[in-house]
């Protein structure tokens, strides 16, 4: 694996650890979602909704307490500020909330009624499956055009992401008990586009690179979303930012109806920044790399690199030789010299004449013989003759 630059991140090298952040927290949604449920508001079950204020000091446990005379402990009590009760009940006819009202005037302390409003479950169930129908149509766009624009692959990684942020949105909503009202809903379509748009960021600058990579490239698909997600990692975060500022403000200072809607924002906007930069992008990338092409690159890179990585003899001049060998041959004499035993005196003698080298016996032989027929009695008479 090739190692990021300095100054960039390694997102996708550390894509089990944010995969497995997502797992947790995507497993404690849907335990909160079974065990818990989630808190559904009057528009979408239906019933009587009374708003109040009590003096200061009153306790949900007291104004649950008066409402227990009318068997209805188990109404739903939400707590607001100034000492403001939200009170969610079954159907109540006109009697039963004079009398209700009646006794939080005696026993809690209720000062004045701000609202009583009937509902009926009809409505909340349209805006639900209205919604739905809505979130359907939504995912099948977003793979029309991711798959035209970019690939299919992308197309299914935003898929995912979407998923993730809903599933994390609706889990949080479980666990922490808020309520859930048509401006959640209308929220949670928000998050959708908001996860979508910060993927296609990214998904962008991943094409735009990896457009450019060819044979003689030395880095790997992996390689190359890393650097897309820090490119464009700046430009996420800051957008994120700003969002989240106007967002924050709403929920400190915003009317009930607000807050309800910026609680789902602020959740989406987290999950969807996070989805988007340590989750659909690490996703492509391993899932990228299966393919032929992006295996033949990864194989050629990381041969490369083993072979780089080989030590390599070096080659020494003569100097850097005579300097690293000569004070081990100094040292060498210097003990020869110490072990050497003393010298013994030859006597010098004159040179003498230099021994004839003896001859081979048939060679000498053949010489006499023929001396021996030179000088015979028959080469006397002869000489004579002549005379």
């Amino acid at each position: 694996m090739r190692l990021p630059r300095r100054g960039q991140i390694d997102f996708v090298g550390k894509k089990y650890i944010w995969f497995g952040i997502s797992g947790v927290v995507i497993l404690v949604s849907v335990i909160a979602l079974f065990t818990r449920g989630l808190n559904f508001g009057v528009d979408f079950t239906g019933g009587t909704q009374i708003d109040i204020k009590c003096k200061e000091g009153i306790s949900i446990a007291k104004v649950r307490k008066v409402l227990s005379e009318f068997n209805y402990g188990d109404a739903q009590i939400q707590q607001a500020k100034g000492g403001a009760f939200i009170l969610r009940t079954p159907k109540l006819d006109g009697s039963a909330k004079d009398k209700i009202i009646s006794a939080l005037k005696a026993k809690a302390g209720l000062v004045e009624v701000l609202g009583i409003n009937d509902v009926g479950p009809g409505w909340g169930a349209q805006v639900s499956r209205h919604a739905a129908i809505g979130v359907c149509f939504f995912i099948i766009a977003v793979v029309i055009y991711v798959s035209f624009r970019f690939e299919f692959k992308m197309a299914i990684c935003a898929i995912i992401e979407i998923i993730h942020d809903l599933i994390i949105t609706v889990g949080v909503y479980a666990l922490v008990g808020r309520e859930v009202t048509p401006a959640t809903v209308i929220a949670v379509l928000t998050i959708l586009g908001y996860s979508l748009y910060d993927a296609i960021v990214i998904f962008d600058r991943i094409k735009e690179n990896a457009d450019q990579l060819t044979r003689q490239s030395k880095k790997t698909y992996t390689d190359i979303v890393n650097d897309s997600i820090n490119q464009v990692l700046a430009r996420s975060v800051n957008t994120s930012l700003t969002t989240l500022f106007p967002i924050v403000t709403i929920l400190l200072f915003g009317g009930e109806t607000l807050k309800a809607f910026a609680f789902a924002l602020f959740l989406g906007v987290l999950s969807g920044t996070y989805s988007s930069i340590f989750l659909a992008s690490p996703i492509l990338s391993a899932w990228k790399e299966a393919e032929p092409k992006y295996a033949a690159f990864r194989q050629r890179v990381e041969r490369a690199k083993a072979k780089s990585d080989r030590p390599q003899l070096k080659v020494e001049s003569q100097t850097e030789f005579d300097s690293r060998v000569e004070p081990v041959l100094k040292q060498g004499r210097s003990v020869a010299e110490k072990e050497e035993p003393p010298e013994t005196k030859v006597k010098a003698t004159k040179p003498g004449p230099h021994p004839k080298p003896k001859q081979k016996a048939g060679v000498q032989a053949q010489k006499a013989s023929a001396k021996s027929r030179t000088k015979g009695p028959g080469s006397k008479k002869k000489k004579k003759k002549r005379r």
